[in-house]
């Protein structure tokens, strides 16, 4: 696949990533994140395309781009054409597509991304009927689409300037995306209250465009000052807050869990071990009995995440062995059928684990996407502590987005209190794929988009999860709101360490019996760690740090995302060279 590459005309500049374009800026300001053609399938996944090539041209002071391919899996009959233009005031991108068999689509079509940091941002929205909306892009984390039947939405920038967004061919709304840690704004067709599945057919045409039209305003801005001599600055900003309390999951079906393994974890110092079971599983209370015992070697607590179609199911674990009730540290019960926990669940499920349980804090929330807690926000007194669940993936799989989707996390963390008032906010669990699909409507045909199974990524070996994992903890910390925070699973492919027996698929995650993942350093970094500082990086999306102090030590887990070295300065600290895509971890104490 040829690598992305920027080009510029003027005061505009762009990205072209496949048949997407990206980081569309104007006079050095990013205006629109992305634009790009999406499919998703009829259990909502997203669905690849298949490009066959890609030309650009320069002509008459425009380059153009034109890309062709086909669809993949259900939509694989699916034959589509891209056409951009891009001038030294505006943007074209024309999706055009017919299929040669029948498939079933839930989406189908063209999206735009505004980026995150245009929150607050002005807008007028033109909609179909030709009513216009003059509103600002939410602030707060909106639970529901800000606005709808779109046919062009114009935004301010910086300076004054204004970025104006046309749409043609179908129906538009938009929807705040930050609700899944996605760090952007996405406008999309067709509009979620329409039917769906919908068959596409033979004699179908679609075909859609956006064009961005840009305007300087009262004076042109300039944007922010030039890194000098190419250093990555990062900077404190004086705030300081606890961190999250870390832990991992075990799951009853995980590799089994060696003596080596326990020692190792064990020195990783872990607050907790999260344990999912489901309440009407005969085996679940012997399940809980091994996870004490686990939790009890390498020194942690167990946090209990139950799922049942009726919380009374809870009686079966009433009379557990007081050494198993006395590791657990808090207790969430989920419903089979509810998205977030019911609020008369909270004492039913109290008389229901009975008196042994009166030292235990119960939880509730979802198991799912803070999403689900925005739309239906439980009431805060009912419960000990509040959760949900978190992955980078759930829109898009390319690590540029992943490094994009760490820095949502501290708008999501901000936006948590609003829900959850005094009571505790806990994040588990985090995982880098998502581990289900809650959308699915037919799950025996939602398979995999790679050879590995759709909740593992050959990226959880690499330094990906190692970075990103830094970088959530860093992002998750600054609201100081965030009081436990569960990543990934201790063992296997989905974890920090591979399994004794080694990987269950080596060609395709070629790892080692036992290999401690780059991802285990981040953990060992942040031993005896126990607050964090909030700093900012001026190239956050190629180099940023975690700063971290506890026991008279500051350190930082500086991370380099480029391929390229980069040089880092933190605060007034000598500069460092940090190798390409790697973390090195810096000893602040001694040079402040």
């Amino acid at each position: 696949m040829t690598p992305p590459q920027t080009v510029r005309v003027g005061d505009v500049t762009v990205t072209i990533d496949g048949a997407d374009l990206r980081d569309i800026r104007w006079q050095g300001h990013e205006a629109i994140r992305r634009i790009y053609p999406v499919f998703q399938d009829r259990n909502w996944t997203n669905r690849l395309f298949t490009i066959a090539g890609t030309e650009h041209t320069e002509s008459d002071g425009a380059i153009e781009f034109t890309a062709h391919g086909t669809g993949s899996f259900d939509a694989e009959p699916l034959e589509w054409t891209v056409v951009a233009r891009i001038t030294d005031r505006a943007v074209s991108y024309r999706f055009h597509a017919h299929t040669r068999a029948p498939f079933w689509r839930n989406r189908l079509g063209m999206c735009v991304l505004h980026p995150m940091l245009a929150a607050g941002s002005a807008v007028v929205v033109e909609h179909t009927d030709g009513t216009t909306t003059n509103a600002h892009l939410p602030v707060e984390i909106s639970a529901h689409q800000p606005f709808v039947d779109m046919r062009s939405i114009t935004h301010e920038l910086p300076g004054g300037g204004h970025a104006h967004v046309r749409f043609e061919g179908e129906v538009f709304e938009m929807e705040d995306h930050r609700n899944w840690i996605d760090a952007s704004f996405k406008t999309y067709c067709t509009p979620i209250s329409l039917p769906f599945p919908v068959e596409v057919v033979p004699g179908t045409d679609i075909n859609q465009e956006i064009v961005v039209d840009f305007d300087a305003g009262p004076q042109p801005s300039a944007p922010g000052a030039p890194i000098s001599d190419d250093v990555i600055e990062i900077r404190r900003t004086g705030e300081v807050t606890d961190l999250p309390r870390l832990g991992l999951s075990w799951a009853p079906d995980s590799p089994p869990i060696t003596d080596a393994d326990i020692a190792a974890l064990g020195s990783l110092r872990l607050d907790h071990l999260r344990v999912a079971i489901s309440a009407s599983d005969t085996a679940a209370s012997a399940h809980l009995v091994e996870a004490a015992l686990i939790a009890d070697h390498i020194g942690a607590r167990l946090r209990i995440a139950s799922v049942s179609g009726e919380v009374e199911e809870l009686a079966a674990f009433a009379e557990l062995l007081a050494d198993v009730i006395g590791a657990i540290d808090c207790w969430y019960v989920f419903s089979e059928h509810d998205k977030v926990t019911p609020d008369d669940w909270a004492p039913r499920a109290r008389e229901a684990l009975g008196e042994r349980y009166s030292g235990v804090a119960l939880g509730g929330g979802t198991d799912l996407y803070f999403t689900e807690l925005n739309r239906e926000p439980p009431d805060p007194s009912m419960f000990d502590a509040l959760n949900f669940s978190m992955n980078p993936q759930v829109h898009a799989f390319d690590t540029r987005t992943l490094i994009q989707n760490a820095m949502t996390q501290s708008v999501v963390a901000a936006n948590a209190p609003r829900l959850t008032r005094a009571t505790r906010v806990s994040v588990s669990p985090i995982s880098l794929r998502p581990r289900f699909n809650p959308n699915a409507t037919e799950p025996d045909l939602d398979v995999s988009n790679t050879p590995l199974p759709s909740d593992v990524d050959a990226r959880q070996m690499t330094y990906v999860a190692a970075h990103w994992t830094a970088m959530s903890i860093k992002y998750l910390a600054q609201a100081g709101s965030i009081a436990h925070a569960t990543y990934f699973e201790a063992i296997g492919w989905k974890g920090i360490i591979e399994s004794a027996a080694g990987s269950s698929d080596p060609v395709n995650f070629p790892s080692t019996p036992g290999q401690r993942f780059p991802v285990w350093d981040v953990f060992a970094g942040l031993v005896g760690m126990t607050r964090a500082h909030t700093a900012q990086s001026s190239a956050p999306e190629e180099a940023d740090a975690l700063i971290v102090d506890g026991t008279g030590h500051e350190r930082a887990l500086v991370v380099n995302w480029s391929e390229e070295p980069r040089v880092v300065r933190i605060d007034d600290n000598p500069p460092t060279t940090i190798p390409p895509t790697a973390m090195v971890i810096l000893d602040l104490t001694l040079t402040n």
